[in-house]
């Protein structure tokens, strides 16, 4: 069985890719002006970047991720794999994801301020890449140039409410409901290639509580989805919270795109072991 992971570099929810310059036309085609809101529209927009503004705010936070994906198979069916995410930011520059897998793997994403460390419970193997800068920088440089998956990456950014406004062509209110455990906003929009839907929390604290995406435009139209618990907007870190020991007898290794590929093979995202073959 399959379990190919889903990179999320192409959705709204994704991080930043610089945009392709083009040439202006000297003489550009007309443009129909876009529809008005519904105030059911406005609303929703109103609720989303709430959201988005008041996350990008925090100086720091920890929360929990239960999070589902499907993967299409060969024989045309889809299967859902799971993980357990938990999340540390502590911005300016310290990001923790610990990740544990349905299979029981465990795996962990690491940036201290000045490296980027990943982990693999998997294989027992860790990679590194020096990587001064802040949050938003990294994130970036970690899903374009290391290729690497990382779901729901703009949450952890400051620019998330521009991420946001930027790559949103549709959005409406569907309904306020307490489904969740806790007043919410259920918000559907779309973005040029993504589906989703956001529950965010009713009040003072706009959090998002889960999130359903759909690949419309990918085979099977897959679907992630992430339910989000145990917020903490004041967490206790400790100077060991961001800080990697590698686990007795584990071996570093290269990422993938930091290895020369042979002529005629495709480079792939993900880690690979120094002076091993693609």
């Amino acid at each position: 069985m399959l379990r190919t992971c889903l990179f999320l570099a192409s959705s709204l929810l994704a991080t930043a890719v610089a945009w392709a310059q083009q040439v202006a036309p000297s003489q550009p085609p007309a443009v129909s002006a876009p529809a008005a809101e519904t105030e059911s529209q406005k609303l929703a927009r109103t609720k989303l970047m709430d959201m988005a503004k008041f996350l990008s705010r925090q100086e720091k936070f920890s929360a929990t991720m239960r999070v589902g994906y499907e993967v299409l198979q060969a024989s045309g069916q889809k299967i859902e794999f799971g993980e357990i995410r938990d999340l540390a930011v502590q911005r300016p520059n310290r990001v923790r994801v610990s990740e544990q897998q349905s299979d029981g793997w465990g795996n962990v994403m690491m940036f201290d301020g000045k490296t980027i460390t990943l982990l693999d419970g998997d294989t027992g193997t860790y990679a590194q890449v020096p990587q001064p800068g802040d949050i938003d920088h990294t994130v970036t440089y970690y899903v374009r140039d290391l290729k690497m998956r990382l779901p729901l990456a703009p949450l952890l950014m400051v620019h998330f409410p521009e991420e946001m406004q930027g790559r949103i062509e549709n959005v409406d209110y569907v309904e306020r409901t307490n489904i969740l455990g806790e007043p919410a906003h259920h918000i559907a929009a779309r973005t040029a290639n993504v589906d989703f839907q956001v529950w965010i929390a009713d009040g003072k604290r706009p959090l998002p509580l889960r999130i359903v995406m759909n690949y419309r435009k990918e085979p099977g139209h897959p679907q992630f989805w992430a339910q989000f618990s145990k917020w903490n907007l004041a967490p206790q870190f400790t100077k060991t919270t961001f800080e990697f020991k590698p686990p007795k007898g584990a071996e570093q290794i290269l990422f993938a795109v930091q290895v020369p590929p042979l002529a005629g093979v495709e480079q792939a995202g993900g880690t690979q072991k120094q002076g091993d073959k693609q």
